[in-house]
Parts: structure tokens; sequence; C-alpha cells
């Protein structure tokens, strides 16, 4: 079965990508939302290798899912309003919550 994406949120994420980065084009700021999407409903379906680049340039592999079945965590709460370009997940190698910004996405394992 082919999965459905909504383009209206794939285009407002680039958006929103290109506002926070000027120095990316406009199809890479479609690349890179359609990247995104994919990966956030690949994590939401199970485990999902990807590769991203840290803030201080260093390239890191990660293991991470969103699916609640995977891991175990009791939620502390927080009161910080979530970036839309940023990108959470549950690293099951370090048992601990990440994020990334959706723009230093580079590789999503299929």
């Amino acid at each position: 079965m082919k999965q459905q994406f909504n383009r209206s949120e794939i285009l407002t994420l680039a958006h929103q990508i290109r506002r926070q980065n000027q120095f990316i084009t406009w199809g890479q700021c479609q690349a890179q939302a359609w990247q995104v999407v994919r990966l956030r409903a690949a994590l939401r379906v199970g485990a999902t290798r990807f590769t991203f680049q840290k803030q201080d340039g260093e390239v890191r592999e990660a293991y991470g899912t969103l699916n609640p079945n995977l891991f175990q965590y009791e939620n502390k709460g927080s009161d910080r309003a979530e970036s839309p370009t940023a990108i959470k997940y549950f690293d099951l190698d370090k048992n601990a919550w990440r994020s990334f910004r959706a723009e230093r996405i580079l590789k999503v394992a299929a």
C-alpha cells in the first residue's frame, strides 16, 4: 500500500527550512522536506537508521524510533514549544531523546 503524504505540510516545512537557511535553493528545501516527512513516518512505524550532520559538522548515524512499543520512557513533561523544523526521536543506541534540525538530514535507510 502506497503511503499518502499531505503536500501542504511538505511545502510549509520547505518554507520553514528556507526561512532558517537562506543559502540553500528552493529545490533543496523541498527535497529536504520530503526526506523529513518520510523519516518521521518511518520513525512512527518502527526503528529506522538514518544519518545527519551534527551542529559541529560531525556526521552521525542514528538508530531511532517514535514508536512507543519499542522503548520504555516516563514522560516528565515540558512547557517548551516544539520547533516544526526540529526532528526529535528516541535513540535506541543511547536510550535517550535526541533531536536535530531538518536541513541537516543526509540519508534515511530504506
